[in-house]
């Protein structure tokens, strides 16, 4: 129902006392007591049109025809222009209030939503009207074709919001609902492999604790003998992944498993655009400030343990079985994370050769010690050091190991009976993040980078893109996006362009304390890229508090005019 329309046509008539009267020859009190009298007769789903004339939080004012008005609650979320003439679906109507959601901003565009409904075979309806819209708005055709792929996928799943259905159409990322799940949590910018990392380090021990505290000891050791071997390199996965340098063993672009094989393409490619586009320069940077550090090629050595905990952990260990010198070597912090865990896992079977080996292996497991080297081993094997993240094989080998190792966690949890548990939920997350991230390198160059830094680990996003018309004429222009959070600096978005030996780096930052820091340091990055026969232009802004930094929505508005550098990153079937 369109109640302006009740205003347009000159011989429309209402009854009143049986006597005819047309809306014109109406006093003004009668013709607002129909148009209150339609109102209350909305249903949800039917549409009202009007001029949006003024707006208070979620109350509007909103004008009909010949001076009459109506109040209406509107989302707060919902951006209204005054002066604007626009179609309101109705959502919720009590007689007395009346709910509304625009269905599209520029009225102008309705005739064409129409007819393509009407070519399409469409009915309409406030929903298709939205999906006409909002393909519109994201530069789709509406052409018969697209109108019905789309209308079906709204059919499949009714309860999903269309834009992302829509979005990801547009995007070309394969719509499915764990896809569906991540496109938003990535909307949301609740995306960082980061923190899904650092909750599953911080939950697995509670899940040793439940399975001692109700009673299933021989299950709560097996789960941490499965989880040391993942992280450890015990079984035949886990030989795998320590040939070559402790990573994946790459041959022909295939990693053959015992489960079959994961393949992986064009990563290089990724990574080659990163450092093309001077991610490494920017990354090395940011780990040279004051107030951030990197961790570089000694940080086996940063300490894990202080020396009390070190000569706990030896002493324990020794009156479970292990020999002075290995012992000693412990006492002294001379051992990895890794060995001190592989040590660890080795003896856990000693665990029920006597009463006191039972409670020793308890407290080791359960002490602060063995907690601390799980973490740190975790943090090496799902963190990439900055140093790191231009090296082509580097990038793809974290996501291989993510990967390859929380699926093996997962099927650890579901063979404790902890699969329904939120740590599960963690680790069924990071994986469908790594499959997503993987539908998105598909069309486009993005990574997220878990760094590794001294004192707090920082999460990083980078984009990498071009401009369409640069593309085809391979002018060699490539730019990219970093985004970090880190623990001091906060959020911190690098813009880089290359082309050639000029290199323009624009860097926005939460505060202008931070953005005096990162001056006070760019000489570190102009200095580098000299070394390398760069020219730097760099320019620093402060974050405006509006601005939706969420690396999704930088994405959905570049990809509406910019072409991909690279169809594939990386492809992974396991």
């Amino acid at each position: 129902m369109n109640l302006g329309n009740i205003f347009k046509r000159d011989s429309q008539s209402v009854r009143v006392n049986d006597n005819v009267k047309t809306a014109e020859s109406m006093s003004k009190g009668e013709r607002t007591y129909r148009v209150q009298s339609e109102i209350r007769n909305l249903a949800p789903g039917q549409t009202i049109q009007g001029t949006v004339v003024s707006r208070d939080g979620t109350s509007a004012q909103i004008a009909l025809r010949q001076d009459m008005m109506i109040s209406a609650r509107i989302d707060q979320s919902i951006n209204l222009v005054l002066g604007q003439n626009m179609s309101f679906e109705v959502k919720a109507n009590s007689g007395s209030v009346l709910s509304l959601s625009p269905l599209y901003a520029n009225m102008a565009n309705e005739a064409t939503i129409m007819r393509a409904l009407n070519a399409a075979g469409l009915p309409e309806t406030a929903n298709n009207i939205e999906m006409v819209a909002v393909m519109m708005e994201e530069g789709m055709p509406i052409d018969k074709e697209s109108l019905g792929n789309i209308s079906r996928l709204l059919m499949e799943f009714p309860t999903q919001n269309p834009a992302s259905l829509i979005q990801m159409t547009r995007l070309g990322i394969p719509v499915t609902e764990s896809n569906i799940e991540q496109f938003e949590i990535y909307q949301n910018a609740n995306h960082q492999l980061l923190g899904s990392a650092e909750t599953i380090m911080s939950e697995l021990p509670n899940i040793f604790h439940e399975l001692l505290g109700e009673g299933k000891v021989s299950q709560a050791y097996a789960f941490y003998e499965n989880v040391l071997d993942i992280f450890t390199g015990g079984g035949a996965e886990g030989e795998l992944l320590q040939k070559g340098d402790g990573n994946a063993a790459l041959s022909g672009g295939i990693i053959e498993t015992a489960d079959g094989s994961v393949v992986v393409k064009d990563a290089q490619a990724a990574a080659a655009e990163i450092k093309n586009a001077s991610g490494e320069a920017v990354l090395d940077m940011v780990g040279a400030s004051k107030n951030e550090g990197v961790a570089g090629a000694n940080s086996e050595q940063t300490p894990v343990l202080t020396d009390k905990q070190w000569n706990a952990l030896g002493n324990m260990l020794k009156e479970l079985g292990i020999d002075e010198n290995t012992a000693e070597q412990i006492k002294n912090g001379e051992m990895t994370s890794k060995e001190a865990l592989a040590l660890i896992r080795g003896l856990i079977p000693k665990a029920g050769a006597s009463e006191q080996h039972a409670r020793m292996m308890e407290r080791i497991l359960d002490g602060k010690e063995f907690e601390s080297l799980l973490k740190s081993e975790i943090g090496k094997q799902w963190l990439i050091e900055p140093k790191n993240v231009a090296d082509p094989h580097k990038v793809e080998q974290l996501y291989e190991r993510i990967r390859e190792q929380s699926a093996r966690l997962q099927e650890a949890l579901q063979t404790s009976g902890k699969g329904d548990v939120p740590l599960a939920k963690s680790v069924q997350n990071i994986q469908s993040n790594v499959d997503f991230m993987n539908q998105m390198n598909h069309m486009f160059t993005y990574v997220q980078l878990p760094l590794k830094m001294i004192g707090n680990n920082a999460h990083g996003d980078l984009y990498v893109y071009t401009n369409k018309k640069n593309l085809a004429a391979k002018d060699g222009n490539v730019s990219a996006l970093l985004h970090l959070d880190m623990e001091h600096l906060g959020a911190l978005d690098v813009y880089v362009t290359m082309q050639q030996n000029k290199v323009n780096t624009n860097f926005t930052l939460q505060d202008e304390s931070a953005l005096d820091l990162i001056e006070q340091h760019i000489s570190l990055l102009d200095e580098r890229l000299a070394k390398r026969g760069y020219n730097l232009k760099a320019q620093f802004y402060v974050k405006e508090e509006e601005q939706d930094d969420s690396i999704m929505n930088i994405i959905l508005k570049h990809e509406k005019n910019i072409s991909v550098l690279s169809r594939t990153s990386f492809d992974m079937r396991a």
